[in-house]
């Protein structure tokens, strides 16, 4: 099935904003480059160990969770900081929470992950 001229247009738009910002992201955020280091290294290490195809599921699920919840954690600073420029009680929390959902999400994946590497030493 052939899209129309215009709805493929919009789809091409929209994958084209997914990349640009993840390639912003690399190129301006610690954080999201930390994350994405991560991420290669994980797969790195689990592609040398030789993991089953369904632990692969669990570990790509998991890795990508983190790097796209970073990359959300990273927007709500950045509009956090663009709303409120000067410190405020109320910013921080929200920033609190959003890194926290990060951490929380890191340790349940790398939890999830040591799991499956203990099967194969």
């Amino acid at each position: 099935m052939k899209l129309p001229r215009e709805a493929s247009s919009r789809l091409f738009n929209k994958f084209k904003a997914a990349i640009d910002g993840i390639i912003v992201g690399l190129k301006t955020d610690r954080s999201i480059r930390f994350q994405w280091l991560i991420a290669i290294a994980v797969f790195a290490v689990f592609f040398l160990v030789g993991i089953e195809l369904s632990d692969w599921l669990w570990i790509i699920l998991c890795t990508g969770m983190v790097v796209s919840i970073e990359h959300i954690n990273s927007a709500i600073e950045e509009l956090a900081d663009f709303v409120e420029p000067k410190y405020s009680e109320h910013i921080k929390r929200i920033k609190d929470f959003s890194s926290a959902a990060v951490f929380i999400l890191s340790i349940t994946s790398a939890i999830v992950g040591l799991i499956i590497l203990l099967k194969y030493l």
